[in-house]
C-alpha cells in the first residue's frame, strides 16, 4: 500500500505512461510515508471517451490514490497536493498536448480489516 490508478483520455498521445508512474512514484518517495517497495502503479489509458459532449478537444488524467485508512486528513492534503503538483508539471509527456487537460487527484480509504496480503 499505496495502490496509485491512473485514467487517461486515449487523445493524450505523447503521454509517456512509464515515465508517468516514475514520476508519481518518487512524488511518494519523497513524502518518507511510504516504503518504497509498498508503492504499486499501474496506468490505463481510456480508448472511449468522452468530455463533456465532445464539442471541444479537451483530455484527462484522472489518479487514484488507495491507501489504508488511518492517514491523518493533513497528510492525505500533502499527498493529493504533492501528486497534483507532479501532474501538472506533465514532464511524462514527449511533446505537451495544445488542448485543455483536466488533472485529479482521488484520496480512497481502505479499511485496514477489508484489506488482505499476502508474499510468496
Amino acid at each position: 500500500m499505496p495502490h496509485v490508478i491512473v485514467h487517461y483520455s486515449a487523445n493524450l498521445t505523447a503521454l509517456d505512461p512509464l515515465e508517468l508512474l516514475k514520476d508519481l512514484n518518487t512524488a511518494l518517495i519523497k513524502t518518507e510515508l511510504f516504503s518504497v517497495n509498498d508503492i504499486k502503479s499501474r496506468v490505463f489509458k481510456d480508448e472511449v471517451f468522452l468530455v463533456g459532449l465532445g464539442q471541444t478537444q479537451e483530455a484527462y488524467l484522472h489518479l487514484k490514490l488507495y491507501l489504508l485508512d488511518g492517514r491523518t486528513d493533513a497528510q492525505k492534503q500533502g499527498l493529493g497536493e504533492a501528486l497534483l503538483r507532479k501532474l501538472e508539471q506533465q514532464t511524462y509527456f514527449k511533446s505537451v498536448p495544445q488542448f485543455p487537460i483536466q488533472l485529479c487527484v482521488e484520496m480512497i480509504d481502505i479499511p485496514k480489516q477489508n484489506y488482505f496480503k499476502a508474499t510468496v
